[in-house]
Formats: structure tokens, C-alpha cells, sequence
């Protein structure tokens, strides 16, 4: 795999232009970078702006940034989110848009990277990521072949360099199929997200007493065929008048395909729609709502934080509404400050050097819930506060030896016709509700 030397000078300045740095990486008057990543800890991030889903994830990484510097930190965000996902280099192998992104992010000097946000750009981006020893956290990608991955280069004695934040959808699809009642239909994107969040719910869905899957999941591309063409694959499954259930794994193309699901005169009124995490619900209400059908309830399953009320406080230093956050963007700002407190730990902002400190400074140890105590602990002069455990805003965070949480929580929403929340409901990886 070509390396980033084989781009002059100027393409770098180009690319520098044309994203547009966050950290004010160019002044209006100068045409030279202003971020020594000598002297700072420089993070990328690889979370596309053309992806309305990310936008709470990159102003959490900010939220981070803010916090991490008001207690010395001396970090610096270089923006690699102008990537086009999944748009190639011609001619290049592994090219994908967000690894194009990651190799000009590793010639800036990036220290570390926050993202991608999604499954599939994840598996893009994680062979470079390793090859070139970037500490890099998704805070949102949840395909257990990410864990497959981690596993394989594990055994072939590397370092693990791509982590995540969310948990892997082995915990998501049971929590799923709880949701869902009755005979089930799964409409699904076909990528690696999709394949293997619907693959698990619907061995959940069969196993469990009184679920069926109703024919084969309902695929469709990436790039997306529009409703109409979708509907009418739902509505050729044999035995769709008797349907109860649709689980729907999309991601913002959700909202025109549950419109058209809805529109359907032949998919029966009364079902009870359940999406996975790769959309809100409640961004798209009330125009989803058949008029005068009877919908049972609309369900959205997404990690989220523990109970309590840290996740609501952070989400209300956004600059949205906070009901409108998505709840990983905890999970983003957490990945930000886990690589600071790791370069910390190690006393080095080398990722060959600070890699393994990963997850030690998510588990055990002095228990710290945000960057300045935990950096406290770190420098001052009791030994045994050198061993911390960090406790995020998304939760405990501790991560295991494939770079998967070990514990977090998922949130259950549930919504009527007129996207009024009705319910929402903690549950640990185990499935287990939690009280609030």
C-alpha cells in the first residue's frame, strides 16, 4: 500500500483547503499550518461532514477537546470529515474516501483519530490504521467482524490499534428481538453493518417462543433504490398479511423507507415498527405517520449511557436542542478523551507507545469520571492513583483485550403515531433492564 509521500506539497495544501480545519489549522492570512503537532497531542477526525448522523459526534469530539485543554491537556483537532464515503482513488487498493482522509491525517502528524462512524468505513479504514500504528476509536461502528478483525491481528502479535466505543451488535440483535412481536419482517441495508445485525436478529427472533422471521430479510444496496423499490419487495414476501413486526436497519434513508412502509396498502396498518441504531426515531415525526392507521408503536434501540442524569447534563452544552442528540455522541467524546488520558499514561504521544494503554486506563484502578481528575491522578505524586479506570459520559467504557466494551447499556425508545415519547428503558449487555 502506497504511503502518503507520494502526494506533493501542494496536494496536501489542497486537501488542508478544502476541508476546512476546525482548530483554525489555517489563519485567513497565512497559507501555512499553524498546529505543531511537535508540541501538541494533534487528534484527526475521520467522521464524514456529508453524513447528517455525525454531525452531534463531531461537535462532542469539540466538547472534548474544550474540556481536555481547560485542565492542560494541550490538545489540537485536525478535521479529516470532508471525506466522500466509500468514493475511491482510482487505481488505488483500500482506497475508500475515509482511508484517503486517514493517510493525509497521518502526514499532518495526527497522534491519534476519532472514527469512522460507521461499520463499513470502519473495516475500509482498519487495515491502514493497523499497517501504519494509528490509535484510532470508532465511536459508533457496532459489526461484530470488527471484533473478527481485532481478533486476527491479535494472533499474529500486533498491537490493537482500532478500538471502539459502542458495543458490538452481539449484544444489540437479542435486545432487538425483544422488541419485536409476532411474526417479524427485516428490511436491511446490505453492508457489513446490516448483514450482520439482521443475521443475529433473526436467529434471536426464530429462537424466541412466538417470533418467526417472515420470508428472507429485505436487502437493499448502500446506495439506496428509493422507497417505492424497497416497499414492494416487502410487499412480495408470502405471508405478509400476517406481519406484526418490522424491524427496519437503515440509516437516514430510514425515514423515506418507514413513509413508504407506511403508505403501503399492502403491508397491514397496526404494526409495530423497531429500528436499530443507525437512526433516530424521533428526527422523523410526525411525517411518518400514515393518517388514520393505527400504528402499534414505533421502537428505536441505541447505545446509550448508564442510568442517571450525565448523559442529559452533557447533551445540554450542544448547540441543539438536547432532545435532539444523538446519544453517541457520548460515546464520541469519550473516544477523544480515552486516547488523551492513554498518551498521558504513557508519556508519549506516539501511538506505538501509548496503544497498549488503551484500555488500561478503561479498567480497574482509581475510578475517574472525567479528563482532569483522571489526569490528576496521573500526575501527581500518589503512586497508586497511576492506575485509573476513566468512567465516561457514555458509561463504565471498559475495554477488553479486542477493543470492545465490556460494559455499556442500551436505551429503548418507544414512540406513538404522533412521535410523542411514551417510554424509554435501560438494558445491559446482558439484556437485563436497569432502574433510572
Amino acid at each position: 500500500m502506497k504511503k502518503t509521500s507520494i502526494f506533493g506539497s501542494a496536494l496536501l495544501l489542497i486537501f488542508v483547503l478544502t476541508l476546512g480545519y476546525g482548530c483554525d489549522f489555517l489563519d485567513e492570512d497565512e497559507d501555512e499550518a499553524k498546529v505543531d503537532c511537535t508540541e501538541a497531542f494533534c487528534l484527526g477526525t475521520i467522521l464524514s461532514d456529508n453524513e447528517d448522523f455525525n454531525r452531534h459526534l463531531i461537535e462532542a469530539v469539540e466538547l472534548a477537546k474544550e474540556d481536555i485543554n481547560k485542565a492542560g491537556g494541550n490538545t489540537e483537532i485536525i478535521d479529516g470529515n470532508s471525506f466522500a464515503p466509500g468514493d475511491p482513488e482510482p487505481g488505488e487498493p483500500g482506497s475508500a474516501g475515509v482511508t484517503q482522509s486517514a493517510r493525509m491525517l497521518q502526514e499532518m502528524g495526527v497522534h491519534g483519530m476519532v472514527g469512522p462512524a460507521y461499520s463499513s468505513e470502519s473495516l475500509d479504514v482498519f487495515g491502514f490504521v493497523n499497517e501504519e500504528g494509528i490509535a484510532t476509536i470508532s465511536p459508533s461502528a457496532t459489526s461484530p467482524a470488527i471484533t473478527d478483525e481485532n481478533k486476527k491481528a491479535v494472533g499474529m502479535g500486533g498491537k490493537l490499534f482500532f478500538l471502539r466505543m459502542a458495543p458490538s451488535d452481539r449484544f444489540q440483535a437479542p435486545i432487538m428481538a425483544q422488541q419485536a412481536e409476532g411474526n417479524v419482517v427485516i428490511v436491511q441495508r446490505d453492508d457489513a453493518w446490516g448483514n450482520a445485525l439482521a443475521e443475529l436478529a433473526e436467529k434471536e427472533i426464530n429462537e424466541s417462543q412466538g417470533k418467526a422471521v417472515l420470508g428472507e430479510p429485505v436487502k437493499y444496496p448502500e446506495e439506496f433504490p428509493g422507497a417505492q423499490s424497497v416497499v414492494s419487495m416487502v410487499e412480495a414476501i408470502p405471508g405478509i398479511e400476517n406481519a406484526n413486526s418490522i424491524i427496519v436497519l437503515a440509516f437516514s434513508e430510514g425515514e423515506d423507507l418507514i413513509r413508504g412502509l407506511l403508505d403501503s396498502d399492502v403491508i397491514p396498518d397496526g404494526i409495530r415498527y423497531c429500528v436499530g441504531d443507525g437512526f433516530a426515531l424521533r428526527e422523523i415525526f410526525p411525517l411518518t405517520a400514515k393518517q388514520g392507521s393505527a400504528v402499534s408503536e414505533f421502537r428505536s434501540v441505541t447505545a446509550s449511557s448508564a442510568p442517571g442524569d450525565r448523559l442529559t447534563e452533557f447533551k445540554e452544552r450542544f448547540s441543539e436542542d438536547a432532545a435532539t442528540v444523538s446519544d453517541f455522541a457520548a460515546h464520541a467524546y469519550d473516544a477523544a478523551v480515552v486516547l488523551r488520558l492513554a498518551a498521558l499514561s504513557a508519556e508519549s504521544n506516539d501511538p506505538s507507545d501509548y496503544v497498549s494503554e488503551i484500555t488500561k486506563v478503561t479498567e480497574g484502578g482509581y475510578t475517574c469520571s472525567s479528563y482532569a481528575t483522571c489526569a490528576a491522578a496521573l500526575t501527581d505524586d500518589n503512586s497508586t492513583n497511576d492506575d485509573i479506570n476513566y468512567e465516561g459520559v457514555s458509561g463504565p467504557v471498559d475495554l477488553d483485550s479486542y477493543g470492545d466494551v465490556t460494559k455499556a447499556f442500551y436505551a429503548v425508545y418507544t414512540y406513538d403515531a404522533e412521535g410523542e415519547e411514551t417510554a424509554k428503558k435501560i438494558f445491559d449487555l446482558d439484556g437485563n433492564e436497569q432502574q433510572q
